[in-house]
């Protein structure tokens, strides 16, 4: 029997789903973002992320390990399962979903990005995307900025 509703356009083939959340939790979040995070069977993500869809999740919630596991074992170890992973805003601007496009083929992923920061801060400022030099010390030297300042 097939699947109904939104869900259905979900290929079985994709078993992965990675979500970008804002501060706002639910309620910023699609219709499609939300059943993907109830029906999910596995829900990872930050303690902050967990907590803010918490009412949306059915499955087994799973903070990210401390250190971060960047090779991503827990979540590889489900492949084939319905796993859903959330993330900050955009999850391919310096996110996890970097991380997990290098280790999962993007036909088996779905994919439904928020906002990213550096989009919610050029709309307050009203700055061009395209006039914006970025730098991201997320995980990397303070040193990388020295030459900009």
């Amino acid at each position: 029997m097939p699947a109904k509703g939104p869900r259905a356009a979900k290929p079985a083939s994709k078993w992965l789903t990675i979500v970008g959340i804002g501060e706002d939790g639910v309620a910023g979040l699609g219709d499609e973002a939300k059943q993907c995070i109830a029906q999910a069977d596995f829900v990872f993500g930050g303690k902050r992320h967990l907590g803010l869809v918490a009412s949306l999740i059915k499955g087994k919630a799973t903070p990210w390990s401390t250190p971060f596991d960047a090779e991503m074992h827990e979540v590889l170890a489900l492949a084939g399962k319905d796993v859903c992973v959330l993330a900050s805003g955009d999850p391919f601007f310096h996110g996890v979903g970097v991380t997990l496009a290098r280790k999962v083929e993007p036909d088996e992923m779905l994919v439904l990005p928020a906002p990213s920061s550096l989009s919610l801060a050029a709309s307050r400022l009203g700055w061009a995307l395209q006039d914006i030099e970025t730098i991201s010390l997320h995980g990397h030297s303070i040193d990388l900025i020295r030459p900009l300042l």
